[in-house]
């Protein structure tokens, strides 16, 4: 199963995860991912169990429920699903911003690449060209040389590019001049309102050159369109495994590393390369090719699942009815909604306001609006673990839970205050215990590749809990 890129992707593991649920849970029959992520663990324990995976993003749970509860008697077809509205929502974005898009896709061709259409099954309503004499006049302005090339493609990606600025008008000026209506002040505080005022824009007008390139960004924002206007007997379902699909193709475009943190700065001209090759990318054929993958791994009985989108303490208030419970958290004191928020906006597609103005480098929504683990907090993360443990014995769950030795923020803590790395773990299984009578703790060693790290070794660790002890108090009360 193909995941986004995606921080700590259990992929490798899914194995063991399993073995661990059956071993807390011998007689189960129904399981929560209580952290669901990419849902890949969600999606390898629905062969065996009843899932109900959950997460806190709404997007993790837009990719769990496009896996996890099937789209059936459907085949995969962007063409005949999505094309007319596609083109009709392209149609204005196309001839208001075509100076810009020429002058894009004469950069790519003077570094060697090409604007990537669709395959040829994707089919024609989702292909669209440029007129050549757009092209013509585009090409006239990019330099010959390479480094002039790269220097002026630099001022186009981050100085030429207008951006939304809150509380602001922006004018575009020369080929960017046709982003001046897109970007007033007026007009962005009627797409609050309502977002769904025609055209789509949200990707054109927030993420141009930032994390997608222009052509990429309009291509989103029609396919977005077009997954809202979708209708029919089998439209909910449709709707899950497009968007899912999307925010697939999104997540592999992106012009930053593998996650949404932060764009590239476009210093070295191996940048600029990079950088190119990703915007050439053709995202309605990223996003077919995703959706048959997804198709073909959709959980074979999904009507037994469910999904949802909650704080784990939200979701426990109002009831589970499970045997056992696969909690993944937060390892890091890197909270996940930085690295991903342009996928939860591309969910929500609500025009967020964006901090400091808009003026950050990276286009974040308002802190407001972005989720805060308290896993992620050294002063909460311990607290947040114990009240987990306990909430779940209190329910009558098994637990079973995935923590990070070398990076995991609990165990580095203790550490820092003094404790040996075998006094750490001690305390970890004993923070278990609290809630339960038979505690396993199995290891699993992997190598692991950071943010431009070379691999090194990791260990995984899985705590196998059951047998809950009698609880007085609910933590989640």
């Amino acid at each position: 199963m193909r995941t986004i890129w995606y921080m700590g992707a259990k992929t490798r593991i899914t194995d063991s995860i399993l073995e661990a649920v059956d071993a807390a849970a011998p007689e189960g029959r129904r399981v929560l991912d209580l952290m669901s992520g990419t849902g890949v663990v969600a999606r390898t324990l629905a062969d065996r169990y009843r899932v109900h995976a959950n997460d806190v993003q709404r997007y993790a749970q837009t990719i769990a429920s496009a896996y996890l509860e099937p789209t059936l008697g459907f085949r995969v077809d962007l063409e005949r699903d999505l094309g007319d509205a596609f083109r009709e929502n392209l149609a204005p974005l196309r001839e208001a911003l075509l100076p810009a898009l020429a002058l894009e896709q004469a950069y790519l061709e003077g570094f060697g690449f090409e604007a990537s259409s669709p395959s040829v099954e994707v089919g024609p309503r989702l292909a669209w060209e440029l007129p050549s004499a757009a092209l013509t006049r585009a090409r006239r302005q990019v330099p010959g040389d390479d480094k002039a090339r790269g220097h002026a493609y630099r001022s186009f990606a981050l100085r030429e590019t207008p951006c939304v600025l809150e509380g602001e008008s922006v004018r575009g000026v020369g080929a960017f001049a046709g982003f001046t209506p897109l970007l007033e002040t007026r007009a962005l505080a009627a797409r609050r309102l309502d977002p769904s005022c025609f055209p789509y824009q949200l990707a054109t007008t927030y993420y141009p050159n930032v994390y997608l390139g222009l052509r990429q960004a309009i291509e989103v924002d029609s396919l977005r369109y077009a997954i809202d206007q979708l209708r029919g007997p089998r439209a909910e379902g449709k709707r899950r495994l497009y968007l899912a699909a999307l925010l697939h193709a999104a997540s592999v475009a992106t012009s930053a590393t593998s996650h949404f943190c932060q764009p590239r700065g476009l210093v070295r001209d191996s940048e600029v390369r990079a950088v190119l090759a990703r915007r050439a990318l053709s995202i309605p054929s990223r996003m077919a090719a995703y959706a048959a993958e997804i198709l073909a791994g959709q959980a074979s009985r999904g009507g037994r699942n469910r999904t949802s989108a909650a704080d784990w303490r939200d979701l426990y208030r109002g009831g589970i009815d499970v045997d056992a419970v696969y909690a993944d958290p937060p390892y890091t004191a890197d909270n996940y909604s930085r690295f991903y928020h342009v996928l939860e906006v591309l969910v929500d597609y609500d025009y967020p306001e964006l901090s400091k103005g808009g003026k950050s480098k990276g286009r974040y929504p308002l802190l407001s609006r972005r989720h805060r683990s308290p896993f992620c907090v050294k002063r909460s993360v311990e607290r947040e673990l114990r009240e987990l443990v306990l909430a779940t014995a209190h329910r009558g769950a098994a637990l079973v839970l995935s923590y990070g030795e070398e990076n995991g923020l609990l165990l580095r803590t203790y550490r820092d205050r003094g404790a040996s790395a075998r006094e750490a773990r001690k305390r970890f299984v004993d923070l278990a215990r609290l809630g339960y009578q038979s505690v396993e703790l199995r290891t699993r060693e992997l190598l692991h590749s950071g943010q431009g790290d070379s691999n090194h070794r990791v260990t995984e660790l899985l705590l196998v809990a059951r047998d809950p002890r009698p609880q007085e108090a609910d933590p989640c009360a």
